[in-house]
């Protein structure tokens, strides 16, 4: 029996770990001086519009102080019944959006922010109990079981350099740790283990900046990002239970100030400076030359005659 709740709970992680788009949640922009979160939904196999998903019910706040953020609260989860010798739930969402930093219109000092990282941070509880030893539940019953399991999984790819939009490099692919990603217990437990589960991915920016070509002058001002979620619970005879409760996006950003004129070309207009006032001492000392020598020839020929 239990070789048969792993392979099923191996079967489920497979066919959650990429969502379908079976419905679509269109949560819309979020936004203020510094940056935007544009066209934000949610989509998956669980997803039923309007409110009917894994990051919801709340609505998603955006807060910029000190760096833009997206966060959602919501209040998902998945239950095994205890009293059923196989239980499995499972429920997994896309959460997708493009998040750009904004020019500064109207300041003359400032071209506007730029981005320079990202970091995702999931969390959630857990709580797993198997109350039942071998036989307990009926001759011949196995013991009690409870497994919960969680995962995340990210694709970030660069679509706006300088304010413009950019289509080039490659986009980067990463699964999040979560820590725990699993938890199992067997039976019989006189009480449940609980817990809380997280995950915190800070962005290797130079990264993100190699896959995607963009050179050291150039300015990262607007990323697609897509976020999949996954819980699961299985049970035989136990209760599995296991939630996310936190989702939270944070893209710091740097004011850029409207550049001077390079010290290349301050240096190069002085040299042009130099060597004009040289070009025209020359001509002025040619000129002086040549006036001495119209003079001596004149006054030779005054002799001579």
């Amino acid at each position: 029996m239990f070789k048969q709740f792993q392979a099923a709970l191996l079967g489920t992680a497979a066919l959650i770990a990429g969502p379908a788009s079976a419905g679509t949640i269109n949560w819309g922009t979020f936004g203020g001086v510094k940056a935007e979160y544009k066209n934000v939904t949610e989509s998956g196999p669980d997803v039923v519009p309007p409110a009917s998903g894994l990051f919801v019910p709340q609505q998603p706040t955006y807060t910029e102080n000190p760096n833009p953020q997206l966060t959602f609260l919501p209040e998902n989860f998945v239950q095994t019944d205890q009293n059923v010798v196989f239980d499995l739930k499972s429920k997994s969402a896309l959460l997708a959006f493009a998040v750009a930093s904004k020019p500064l219109v109207g300041n003359p000092d400032y071209v506007g922010y730029v981005l320079t990282g990202n970091t995702i941070n999931v969390a959630g509880t857990y709580s797993v109990w198997a109350p039942f030893g071998a036989g307990e539940m009926g001759v011949g019953q196995p013991a009690s079981i409870a497994k919960v399991t969680m995962a995340a999984n990210y694709t970030i790819q660069v679509t706006g350099v300088n304010w413009l939009p950019y289509s080039g490099g490659s986009a980067i692919n990463r699964s999040m740790v979560i820590v725990p990603d699993d938890v199992t217990v067997t039976g019989p437990q006189g009480s449940a283990t609980t817990g809380g589960w997280a995950g915190t991915e800070t962005i290797d920016w130079n990264a993100v900046r190699i896959a995607a070509g963009v050179g050291a002058g150039d300015y990262i001002t607007e990323l697609s990002i897509q976020l999949t979620a996954d819980i699961g619970a299985a049970g035989v005879y136990g209760s599995a239970r296991t939630t996310l409760t936190n989702v939270n996006l944070i893209n710091p950003v740097d004011p850029i100030a409207v550049p001077e004129p390079p010290t290349v070309i301050l240096a190069g207009l002085g040299a042009a400076a130099a060597v004009g006032h040289g070009y025209r001492r020359r001509k002025q000392r040619q000129a002086g030359s040549e006036s001495m020598m119209a003079g001596d020839d004149n006054g030779a020929i005054a002799l001579t005659a």
